[in-house]
């Protein structure tokens, strides 16, 4: 949807390097037949018929705006988006952080007891 986003195209569709025509109508033109299912696309449907109805039907849903930054915010950074496990698993194979330790600095115990009114 990026190029729809960027007022490239009207559709997705439209824009020559998308994967949408291979995957929401089987097109094989020219970009697309370098587009492989996948295990995702798979999932959609018992056959191609019902996978592509299925996809198409991904594309009539807006993304949420919070869901867009994520994706956007963990592109520009670096950083793998999934859940901790998935993190986990990436931080180890690329001996290197995956995700965001947050704002700031750690609150010290003292900070946090005195803000609670402790």
């Amino acid at each position: 949807m990026n190029p729809v986003r960027a007022g490239m195209t009207t559709h997705p569709r439209e824009y020559p390097w998308s994967s949408y025509a291979r995957y929401a109508t089987g097109d094989e033109s020219a970009h697309s037949v370098w587009v492989e299912a996948h295990q995702q696309y798979e999932a959609l449907g018992a056959n191609k018929n019902a996978q592509q109805a299925a996809y198409r039907q991904l594309f009539r849903q807006t993304m949420p705006v919070a869901d867009l930054n994520t994706i956007r915010e963990a592109t520009h950074k670096g950083w793998a988006l999934g859940n901790d496990r998935f993190r986990e698993e990436i931080e180890s194979l690329g001996a290197r952080r995956a995700a965001s330790k947050g704002r700031g600095r750690p609150r010290k115990a003292v900070e946090v007891a005195v803000n609670n009114g402790v």
